[in-house]
């Protein structure tokens, strides 16, 4: 059992992942997407109090390139990732969002191209042109139903950039840092610039939303607080350490549309129409290919 219990829990991961586009959907009938990403990120950085009580004491040590790569990470991962996809999430459909989201390895390889000349194989170039031609399908989709779907859809592609630059981001971390130290700052980072947000914004409001919330309000948001942002990554970084890198890839990233879509019918009613799976496939082929290179 202990043998495969790393490979049942990236399962579990990818359950969790392609769940949190459909219950954020959910969460977003009640709260905006600036509302929903502080207070993700205020509640998560709470629960790792006691990770980042042990971090202080590594941090002291930290080169000026670690901070940089910590407030990097932060930026992307909790601020400007979360605010574009739950942005996206409000005009789409949850499974349309995610998929363009599955697209991230694509735009991972050019930036580690560009930032560590990360070469890039002709297989994966063809691996990124196919994925990019799923994104334009499922983009003329959410064209025809007017204006707003295709700003959702521009919305969705800087969500996924922004965790693009956070995959790269993070290889470099995670062998400078332990997991739960990049965790926990970058959920405290996040939750800061979240609230400098706020501030600089004047959206008031979303400092007194909890008070509204209803009873599912509060389940959409405590799902993705617990399962989403905390057990899901302590699950990913235990599964990752034992789990071969392409093993590990392919269990916690191609099933997540899969659930997702369920989810969607199960719980929102709204059924995957057959140009998405269309769209779908071809993003998910092209992503294939780039990881088997």
């Amino acid at each position: 059992m202990k043998r495969w219990a790393p490979y049942v829990l990236l399962i579990v991961v990818s359950a969790i992942w392609g769940a949190h586009a459909v219950v954020g959907a959910a969460a977003l009938q009640a709260l905006s997407p600036l509302s929903l990403s502080v207070w993700r990120y205020t509640f998560t950085a709470i629960l790792f109090v006691p990770a980042m009580i042990f971090a202080l004491r590594r941090l002291r040590a930290l080169t000026k390139q670690d901070i940089w790569l910590l407030f990097a990470a932060s930026l992307t991962s909790a601020v400007i990732y979360p605010l574009f996809f739950y942005q996206s999430l409000d005009i789409l459909p949850p499974i349309e969002s995610l998929l363009i989201v599955n697209a991230a390895p694509v735009l991972t390889a050019l930036f580690a191209y560009f930032l560590y000349r990360e070469k890039i194989s002709k297989k994966q170039m063809i691996g990124l042109f196919i994925a990019l031609v799923g994104v334009i399908v499922i983009s003329s989709q959410a064209a025809s139903r007017g204006t707003d779907s295709l700003w959702a859809i521009g919305d969705a592609v800087i969500g996924t950039a922004s965790f693009a630059m956070y995959t790269v981001i993070s290889r470099k971390l995670y062998t400078r840092l332990p997991l739960f130290d990049v965790l926990a700052v970058t959920s405290f980072a996040g939750a800061v610039m979240l609230w400098l947000l706020v501030i600089i914004t004047h959206s008031w409001s979303v400092a007194t939303v909890l008070s509204t919330l209803t009873v599912n309000g509060w389940i959409s948001l405590l799902f993705i607080v617990i399962f989403v942002s905390t057990l899901a990554y302590i699950l990913y970084g235990y599964g990752l350490a034992r789990v071969p890198g392409a093993v590990s890839a392919a269990l916690t990233f191609y099933p997540q549309s899969i659930f997702a879509a369920i989810l969607q019918w199960i719980w929102l009613g709204q059924v995957v129409t057959l140009v998405t799976v269309i769209g779908g496939i071809i993003i998910l082929s092209g992503s294939m290919i780039m990881r088997r290179t």
